[in-house]
């Protein structure tokens, strides 16, 4: 008999700025030091994963204590194709493509878009791969890291669970194990989606996101649309007198004019360097991203981000963030970058959990400003990052 720990990877990009990304490779933002400390002491004969950067992250865990292991990869493991889909926010594939959307998440076997991979082909390749690294390592025990859409699918097939009742299976937190038997060719599940050791240790990305309503698990719906800071620059400079205000305390070296036409121009450019974030048909945020500053430095940067009083401290922030990464990212560039008002420790503070770190100090037209960095570089994690 062949033991199988099928891992979930560790919070990876798509989960934080709630973007489509099935064979999108987009990097993990949490480490998996939890996973690392439940297989300290547990024996794997061999390791395994998706040959996407966040599945080849999250086994860099299970190799922090067994470095023995070679990590062996193959796109069988991979996450479903989304295909037209791919690194699009999740509120906007709702919107703008509500039936397929549902289907997707209530009924897969009935979900069809552009280039997307049909959720039977994904159980079959998932069920074949795994059947075959179980005869490959009879008798053994294989670590391997997959994705939650194709954990899911798989687990659905072997407890017999139809496409119309997915919703019965609920999908296994980031890191979390499934663990399978496999013997004379028949797998079973032995335990689906075990996250004791991040409820432990207090990292459950699932208790993190609070795109979730509170009480009900439903997912809070955003999107993006173009701002035309023409039409709409009464908003627009609410937007940055508020943001301004925060940050230096008063109004004092505030010139909306010269900010506004700033904002015209890049807007004239591409539509997507000015972008408000709606919750639901809420007015939620906005971003402003300038693609020429920075770019001696290889780097994108964001002017602007803002997000409405009322819907602060639900991580709608990192979502413009996600925009952000995803249009620079497209461009090439190896990081963004940003000012912050050097006494404005909240913003601080939400910058650096997203992943940005202090370059130095500058001094602004309000007063001293940190320069902040994030990388967008494809990056595998090793043993020792973990």
């Amino acid at each position: 008999m062949t033991t199988i720990y099928l891992i979930r990877h560790a919070e990876a990009e798509g989960n934080l700025y709630r973007r489509a990304q099935g064979h999108f490779n987009s990097n993990v933002t949490y480490l998996g030091a939890a996973l690392a400390e439940r297989f300290r002491d547990v024996h794997v004969d061999a390791l395994w994963a998706s040959d996407l950067n966040r599945t080849r992250s999250t086994a860099a865990a299970i190799r922090k204590y067994h470095p023995e292991l070679a990590l062996n990869v193959t796109p069988r493991l991979r996450e479903i194709d989304v295909g037209v889909w791919e690194d699009v926010p999740w509120g906007q594939l709702d919107h703008d493509e509500h039936e397929m959307h549902e289907l997707f998440n209530h009924d897969p076997g009935r979900w069809r878009v552009e280039g997307g991979e049909p959720y039977a082909d994904v159980q079959t390749r998932m069920r074949d791969i795994i059947l075959e690294l179980a005869a490959m390592y009879d008798g053994k025990a294989v670590a391997v890291v997959s994705h939650a859409y194709s954990i899911r699918a798989l687990a659905c097939l072997l407890y017999g669970i139809p496409s119309e009742e997915v919703d019965s299976l609920p999908y296994g937190d980031n890191t979390s194990v499934t663990t399978l038997e496999a013997e004379n060719g028949v797998l079973r599940v032995v335990q689906y989606g075990d996250a004791s050791h991040l409820e432990a240790a207090g990292l459950s990305t699932f208790a993190r996101q609070h795109w979730r309503r509170p009480g009900t698990g439903k997912r809070i719906h955003t999107r993006f649309e173009p701002l035309d800071p023409r039409r709409e620059g009464e908003l627009y400079e609410r937007c940055y007198a508020d943001t301004w205000r925060a940050s230096h305390g008063s109004l004092t070296g505030y010139a909306p004019a010269v900010y506004l036409h700033t904002a015209e121009r890049l807007a004239r450019r591409d539509p997507r360097c000015v972008m408000k974030l709606l919750y639901g048909e809420a007015f939620a945020g906005v971003v402003q991203l300038d693609p020429d500053r920075g770019r001696e430095a290889d780097a994108g940067w964001i002017s602007l981000l803002y997000i409405e009083p009322g819907l602060r401290g639900m991580r709608l922030g990192a979502q413009l963030i996600g925009h952000a990464v995803s249009v620079f990212r497209r461009e090439g560039r190896g990081s963004i970058r940003l000012h912050v008002a050097e006494d404005n420790e909240n913003a601080l503070g939400f910058y650096e959990q997203c992943g940005f770190t202090s370059l130095r100090r500058e001094q602004g037209i309000g007063g001293p400003l940190r320069l902040m960095e994030m990388s967008i570089a494809p990056h595998i994690l090793t043993p020792e990052e973990i």
